[in-house]
């Protein structure tokens, strides 16, 4: 079922996201549903989310799903209905089966159409669409509304998966199609029985679309973020392809795939490969086989790379100060503040400021505490390696690689400590797990038991005036702050201290996150001011009961 759309290998590997399947049903089978954006990183599973959920619901004759990536359809408004329009049909009658091409071209699309409804309603369409100057406006109006005619016709509610969204704004580079948001909109608030969810890889334009007043679709949809594997997500992918792998070897596979879906599946097909060659799979052979995959040119790790870098500095203006910005801060050991790279680079602070905020603005990196940092680590280690030309073997050898290796740990752990926002974000998506669940308050250095509470929100907060950034304000029945210290170091009380200024009369609890645990003075002062503090071995064993109570 649904093979050629969603492979039956990918089927079978498919893993977790239990919660956001939960959350899909809940919006879009509802009997008030709620239309939905779906968000998070390339290659994070948006796209498997989708599809998993599709094959879990293709029994539903209530309910037709239609999934339409946006990237395949903006080239011109004109190609952009044919297509639009013509997905739905192939979802109607292929039903992912079969090859979409005849659904796609409008020499051919009118005939694969058998209700007489839908045929009328296209007649005048294709009429309009073999002029020589067709009226955009018309055109796309009608293509927004043909969902709704289509849950008409069929009686059946419509689920419109539209994948890599923010494409649709090439759009408004034609006449007649500069309004399109406001078309969509208008279709959008008249159709009946029609339920949407929209996602995007490119963050900060999908947030503009869908976060910033001015735009036609602000507050239109409720918002789900898909964030990386938790570490027992990624051991029930890991053991589905190696299934006596042990912890240690599990955790470190978690590690270098920064808990990517993507990464983690590359690192293991590439790990079966060097066993296959009759290689033992140790903790030398797991950095092996990420080196190879990461840094040779027969990687898929390598590739995405590569299409990553190219793609996002083709979507962005000034292409020779973006790739030198992405270089320094991808080989400089420091965290590198807007004043680092002026005098590296030699350019004033305004233009290294504008450059900056196109990199932000394109999702390569983020800003934190005035320090840039990479949002995805691999690409960091990619950059640092690849564009100063060096590759590696695609099945190197020990010998092939003894001075990367010496390197690799250092630099890796630089780039995922950076993960400093990556590791909050974790922490966010396990705040977002609380519902209700009885933990052992040791877990998080107190000794009554905890009733977890159900956050309404869970977010990355920061004051007006930009003074105060608190990892997570969590509020619902109770309001907590969190803080989040992912470093080789004991948390201090100046820590502690610093964490409370931010915090007081905002919360009514605070929990502090440190992956090396507290000195003995930091714990004293929590105990006096009733703090909730986790190393990283507490905040895992969290994970796994959430994991087992679910």
């Amino acid at each position: 079922m649904l093979n050629y759309f969603y492979r039956p290998e990918d089927q079978r590997i498919f893993t977790g996201r239990q919660n956001e399947l939960e959350q899909l049903d809940r919006h879009l089978l509802g009997e008030q549903p709620a239309d939905l954006h779906l968000s998070g990183l390339r290659r994070i599973g948006k796209s498997m989310l989708i599809k998993e959920f599709m094959l879990r619901h293709a029994d539903d004759q209530s309910i037709l799903s239609v999934y339409i990536n946006l990237e395949e359809l903006s080239e011109t408004p004109e190609d952009f209905v044919v297509k639009f329009i013509g997905w739905q049909l192939y979802w109607l009658y292929g039903k992912g089966e079969t090859l979409p091409l005849p659904y796609l071209q409008l020499s051919s699309l009118i005939f694969q159409i058998q209700n007489q409804a839908l045929r009328d309603a296209l007649v005048p369409l294709v009429h309009e669409l073999e002029r020589l100057r067709p009226d955009r406006q018309m055109l796309l109006q009608e293509a927004f509304a043909f969902p709704a005619l289509l849950a008409q016709v069929t009686g059946r509610r419509i689920l419109l998966f539209l994948d890599e969204f923010q494409e649709i704004e090439t759009l408004t580079n034609f006449n007649q199609a500069k309004n399109v948001l406001k078309l969509m909109r208008a279709a959008k608030d008249r159709a009946a029985n029609v339920v949407w969810c929209i996602c995007g890889s490119i963050i900060s334009e999908m947030e503009a679309i869908t976060r910033e007043s001015q735009s036609p679709l602000f507050g239109q949809f409720s918002h789900l973020p898909l964030f990386p594997y938790l570490r027992a997500e990624s051991s029930e992918l890991i053991h589905k392809f190696i299934p006596d792998l042990d912890n240690r070897l599990v955790g470190l596979l978690h590690h270098y795939s920064a808990g990517s879906p993507f990464y983690l599946v590359q690192l293991l097909r590439r790990l079966n490969l060097f066993a296959g060659r009759g290689e033992t799979v140790t903790e030398n052979l797991v950095k092996r086989s990420f080196v190879a995959e990461t840094l040779s040119p027969g990687g898929l790790i390598h590739a995405y790379c590569t299409y990553l870098y190219n793609i996002s500095l083709q979507r962005a203006k000034g292409y020779g100060v973006l790739r030198a910005i992405l270089d320094l801060i991808a080989i400089n050991d420091d965290h590198m503040t807007q004043s680092d790279l002026a005098r590296q680079l030699r350019m004033t602070q305004g233009a290294v400021r504008s450059n900056l905020k196109e990199l932000e603005h394109i999702g390569l990196l983020h800003q934190r505490n005035r320090r840039y940092f990479y949002i995805d680590p691999i690409l960091r280690y990619w950059v640092g390696y690849v564009q100063h030309g060096i590759e590696v073997p695609e099945f190197p050898g020990e010998r092939d690689l003894s001075a990367i290796m010496t390197e690799l740990d250092r630099k890796y752990q630089q780039a995922a400590t950076e993960l400093g926002e990556s590791r909050e974000e974790y922490v966010r998506g396990i705040l977002r797990r609380f519902a209700g669940q009885r933990i052992t308050g040791s877990l998080f250095g107190i000794a009554d038991e905890i009733l977890l509470p159900c956050f309404s929100k869970v977010i990355a907060y920061r004051s007006s005036d930009g003074r105060i950034e608190i990892d997570a304000l969590c509020e619902g029945s109770e309001t907590w702050a969190v803080e989040v210290k992912w470093k080789e170091k004991s948390a201090g009380r100046k820590e502690l201290e610093s964490f409370m200024g931010k915090s007081v009369g905002i919360t009514t609890k605070n929990w502090y996150v440190a992956k090396r645990g507290f000195t003995v003075d930091a714990r004293k002062y929590a105990a006096s001011y009733g703090i909730m503090l986790s190393d990283a071995d507490q905040l895992q064993e969290i994970v796994d009961i959430l994991a087992a109570i679910r």
